[in-house]
């Protein structure tokens, strides 16, 4: 621009100015707003995610606890407290299996209760998890001595209805203390 130019000139120069910040400020807002948004998705994914990994770890140390807790006196609150965090074919195996043991637990007049000492998710999408869970467990028979024993178990899991629900347990160590 020259010094020669006139007021209209400069005007014209100043709108041209003007425009391209503009433009610039609506792109750079614009980028920002995209990447926030992406950002946000990303968060909630990964809060999506822990919040499935807590929900099958509660799950998994509850199933766990209830499984080794227990009082001759009431087996059949123990029954359903397995049945009621278990699928529905986990709980008919587990039920039918229990007879036997059941009569045992009346016979020796047992008590065992459980602390979960540490609970680990090693899987959990499309409606199928897995958990290892570590119990502290205490037990006693005929009113003998208590005895404590460390349990690692596996669960898988998978949803039903919107619920973690265990659909096997394997035992991979006991130890007795």
């Amino acid at each position: 621009m020259s010094d020669g130019a006139g007021p209209s000139a400069r005007r014209a120069w100043a709108e041209v100015v003007l425009v391209v910040v503009v433009v610039f400020c609506a792109a750079l807002a614009g980028f920002e707003w995209h990447r926030a948004d992406r950002d946000r998705s990303q968060l909630t994914a990964a809060t999506t995610a822990d919040d499935e990994r807590r929900a099958v770890a509660d799950v998994a140390a509850k199933e766990a606890v209830a499984l080794f807790t227990y009082d001759y006196r009431d087996l059949a609150a123990t029954q359903s407290r397995i049945a009621s965090l278990a699928t529905g074919s986990f709980a008919r195996r587990d039920a039918s299996g229990n007879a036997a043991v059941q009569r045992q637990l009346l016979a020796a007049k047992a008590t065992g209760s459980a602390t979960v000492l540490e609970e680990t998710v090693s899987d959990a999408d499309a409606g199928h998890a897995s958990a290892f869970v570590v119990l502290s467990t205490r037990s006693s028979s005929n009113g003998g001595p208590m005895s404590t024993a460390t349990v690692d178990l596996h669960l898988d899991l998978q949803q039903v209805d919107g619920s973690w629900k265990v659909s096997e347990v394997q035992t991979l160590k006991s130890a007795s203390d």
